[in-house]
């Protein structure tokens, strides 16, 4: 079934009375919750006119029309207070700022199976299948926080998605310090810094028919990881008690600096360490991005 029928040009009374009753005289609250969640007041609009044709005779939209748009926007709500217990104020901050119109839409069409959303002209969409209205209603919000990954951006936003900024703030910023206080350690260098430069991994990452799917929930715990191996292996072989090693390590590193990059092409294996200009740097290549983690800096003695 296409998603472009005509609107009903009326709704028989009884329809009529179930939209009032379990659809409009509703809404106000439903809006109220929203500003609860949202901080910022928000509209929700649906057209019956549109959506009633796309009831089949005896289904739940046919004869409960109201009740049915009703529960596609509960659902939402009910999606969204999940999605806010993981996400917290930046998630409630991004999608405040792609939906700039703050209207929560519902309308018919043909991207999910059964029902979705997403994020056009500055508002969300509920969007619901045309041949399955009233079909796992309780699902419409399930992927919220991949909608607003795939939201076209404002002027001036992040290079990176929303996916990936919150991978980076859950999976990296928390546990970095730690890791980071290991290095210095061992090498006995309380300057020393990792230097991931996560807007320029994402442009590498992006859209790159060779990265991984989910390159952007995984950029922060990877990139950790990649840190990891390089800290694997002072403590491997013993920096913290090896003079010789840490002077070896200060002359070649003189900058005190380890950098993670992706690059487009390594000479062989999956990852590889190596000097660059006064620091040292783990690199990958989109292709093998999260392959092989924790042996990527295996070499660094090598190169010493």
């Amino acid at each position: 079934m296409s998603a472009d029928k005509a609107p009903a040009e009326k709704l028989p009374l009884a329809l009529r009375k179930n939209v009032r009753d379990g659809w409009e005289g509703k809404k106000a609250d439903l809006e109220a919750k929203l500003l609860e969640q949202l901080g910022v007041a928000w509209t929700l609009e649906a057209n019956p006119l549109v959506i009633f044709p796309y009831a089949e005779e005896g289904s739940y939209g046919h004869h409960s029309l109201g009740d049915c748009i009703f529960a596609y926007f509960d659902g939402f709500i009910y999606g969204l207070g999940n999605f806010l217990q993981y996400h917290g104020d930046s998630g409630k901050d991004e999608l405040n700022t792609v939906c700039p119109t703050h209207t929560v839409t519902l309308i018919p069409s043909t991207k999910f199976s059964y029902c979705g959303t997403e994020v056009a002209d500055g508002q969300l969409r509920l969007l619901f299948h045309p041949n399955n209205l009233g079909s796992n209603i309780s699902n419409v919000a399930q992927l919220l926080a991949e909608t607003l990954s795939s939201a076209p951006q404002p002027d001036g936003a992040p290079s990176l998605s929303y996916a990936a900024r919150h991978s980076i703030k859950t999976e990296y910023t928390p546990k970095v310090t730690e890791l980071l206080e290991k290095a210095q350690k061992c090498l006995q260098n309380p300057k020393l810094e990792f230097q991931p430069d996560f807007d320029a991994i994402g442009a590498k990452l992006k859209g790159n028919k060779d990265a991984r799917d989910d390159w952007e929930t995984n950029l922060g715990g990877f990139t950790l990881s990649y840190f990891e191996s390089f800290v694997s292996v002072l403590e491997r072989e013993k920096f913290a008690e090896d003079e010789l090693l840490r002077e070896g390590f200060a002359e070649a590193v003189e900058k005190g600096i380890v950098r993670f990059r992706v690059v487009d092409k390594l000479p062989s294996g999956y990852n590889e360490i190596v000097l660059d200009d006064g620091a040292v740097a783990i690199q990958t290549t989109p292709a093998n991005w999260g392959t092989n983690i924790y042996h990527a800096a295996e070499k660094l003695v090598d190169i010493l």
